[in-house]
């Protein structure tokens, strides 16, 4: 019965005459593409030395985006008070022809903008804002000096674990000519669920 009502509104639509030109563009403006909400923040755990010692834990979280064809903007907060904010560079990993990912990350991981499901992969950041408080004695992830652009591999594992490292790069331009100006690689567990 279904079937045949909407088989029957097909139908009626089609013997419906075709308005005129002039009466489609007086119809109401087509609507813009739906803000994206954003979800909500996740707290990774400092697992490496260094993340430790700079950073602490750090929240990650994702800025309503006004419509889903921009690069999304994250935000990232150390349990230092370090705030980044930053945009995707989609691509920009395997732009990077210089730096030697694997040896940066400790393993192997997919740089292609559409990796493998599962696969250990990167997601390069343009870093466009870095609020760095006094109390935060250790800086930012170059220290004093400001960061310029963030690698986050995801989907690396340590043992049992998975875990999330950020490379921190100096420098005015990506891709890097030459040797990347690498200040660090910090090592987070993601919580548990």
């Amino acid at each position: 019965m279904r079937a045949l009502s909407f088989a029957s509104l097909i139908a009626l639509a089609a013997c419906q005459p075709a308005p005129a030109v002039e009466e489609v563009a007086k119809e109401e403006p087509v609507p813009q593409a739906e803000a994206m909400p954003a979800p909500a923040p996740v707290t990774f755990t400092a697992l490496s030395d260094l993340a430790k010692s700079v950073t602490g834990d750090i929240t990650l979280s994702v800025k309503p985006r006004p419509d889903p064809n921009v690069a999304p903007t994250m935000v990232l907060e150390t349990a230092t008070g370090v705030l980044f904010e930053t945009e995707l560079m989609p691509g920009a990993a395997e732009q990077a022809t210089s730096v030697d990912w694997k040896k940066l990350f400790g393993g192997d991981v997919v740089v292609t903008a559409n990796p493998p499901p599962g696969s250990p992969s990167v997601d390069m950041h343009d870093v466009t804002l870095e609020t760095v408080p006094k109390e935060a004695t250790k800086g930012g992830f170059c220290g004093a000096e400001p960061t310029a652009f963030i690698a986050m591999a995801a989907g690396l594992q340590q043992g049992a674990d998975y875990t999330i490292s950020i490379a921190a790069f100096g420098g005015d331009t990506w891709p890097p000519e030459g040797a990347p100006k690498v200040c660090g690689v910090f090592t987070y567990l993601p919580p548990k669920n």
